[in-house]
């Protein structure tokens, strides 16, 4: 009897829960139906206008001496002077020596020469003195002279002897007259050391620079661009026969001291570059050490072979829509909101872009609302609300 109560007991409690669970269950308040309402998709909007853009090119660059030299003496000899300003870094001034070197060896044959010179026209006058005695001798020649023989008779062939020996000595005067004068060595144009290998008492030869040179009046950018972005740019010889073309400026950043110099392109590399097949395009910058403005006053200057921030200025571009870079999306079409909120995809040609805009030639429409939100998952057609406080 224990036992049968021990498993009933159990069934009794468990029917019980059941039962009162289901009154609860019909007898509770009843869930009215919700129907669903459809997700909105915002969106932030540009009106399309036209107008007028100058898209700014950004690249790095390398500056280069626009002028350089290496120099040798025009003559040989021992450095017998040298500019106590002849080291690197240094700033020489056009026509400002360099170095001298001994010119005795010079000197002696220019006085040599002009003692010939003077043994030369002695023997022109002794023979334009024996021509007139010989004239007046000869003045009845014999019949059966030939005109040579007269000619050697009355001492031509002498006097003309004479006279090229003249020539030859102010021939060989003026040489060693130039020589003497190489002895000095000068700067040909304002510029800064680059090297130099010079010392008192070296033996130099014209065969071997002594001072390479750079000059300070304007220095090059040498700027690696992209193909495309060649068409935005006033080039000389390329696209116009002006002898500047665009602007640039050119930041010394390196210097940490915000200097910023004015530059115009001048020149195109006529062939690619054959690591990147980037076209390459030189920048010059004029006083590029700021000697024309006080010293107390200059920035840091450029220097050669240093690397330099560029941002060059296209030419205009007329009749283009500007839009944000994110109007783009990812197919490269515009996405536009309709009259009716829904979206419309647009294929347009893209005139330029950068990374926060793109420029657009064609494909939309003055006053057209453009989508600059990205829509990775929009369909054409789709309903669209627009964010009106963004805008």
């Amino acid at each position: 009897m224990r036992r049968l109560l021990q498993v009933l007991l159990p069934l009794v409690a468990l029917g019980g829960g059941l039962g009162v669970a289901n009154l609860f269950v019909a007898t509770g308040p009843q869930a009215a139906p919700v129907q669903a309402q459809p997700a909105q998709t915002f969106v932030r909007v540009q009106s399309v206008q036209r107008g007028e853009y100058r898209p700014s090119i950004r690249a790095m660059g390398i500056v280069q001496a626009e002028r350089s030299v290496s120099l040798a003496p025009e003559v040989a000899g021992r450095v017998k002077e040298a500019n106590a300003d002849l080291l690197p870094g240094e700033l020489l001034t056009k026509g400002e020596p360099i170095l001298r070197v001994d010119g005795r060896d010079y000197s002696d044959a220019l006085a040599m020469t002009q003692a010939e010179l003077a043994a030369a026209q002695l023997r022109v006058r002794e023979e334009s003195t024996l021509r007139k005695v010989a004239e007046h001798e000869w003045r009845d020649a014999p019949e059966g002279f030939s005109d040579e023989t007269l000619a050697f008779a009355l001492r031509e062939p002498h006097l003309d002897v004479a006279k090229a020996q003249v020539k030859s000595a102010r021939t060989r005067i003026a040489k060693a007259k130039r020589d003497l004068g190489r002895t000095l060595l000068r700067a040909p144009f304002d510029a800064v050391v680059m090297s130099e290998t010079v010392e008192l008492g070296q033996s130099v030869s014209p065969a071997v620079p002594v001072v390479s040179l750079a000059a300070t009046d304007r220095f090059r950018v040498e700027v690696s661009i992209p193909v495309a972005q060649l068409r935005e740019l006033k080039i000389p010889g390329v696209n116009t026969d002006d002898p500047t073309g665009s602007t640039a400026k050119v930041y010394n950043e390196a210097a940490s001291d915000n200097a910023v110099f004015e530059g115009t392109v001048v020149r195109l590399e006529r062939a690619v570059d054959q690591r990147g097949r980037m076209a390459k395009v030189h920048i010059a910058v004029d006083d590029p050490m700021s000697l024309s403005t006080p010293a107390d006053e200059r920035p840091l200057p450029l220097l050669i072979r240093s690397s330099v921030r560029v941002e060059l200025t296209g030419e205009p571009i007329s009749g283009v829509s500007v839009l944000p870079r994110t109007a783009l999306q990812e197919n490269g079409q515009l996405w536009v909101v309709g009259p009716d909120d829904a979206l419309q995809a647009r294929e347009v040609e893209i005139r330029w872009r950068d990374a926060n805009t793109v420029v657009v030639s064609s494909g939309v429409e003055p006053g057209e609302r453009v989508v600059t939100t990205g829509l990775p998952l929009a369909t054409e057609g789709m309903k669209v609300t627009v964010d009106e406080a963004a805008g």
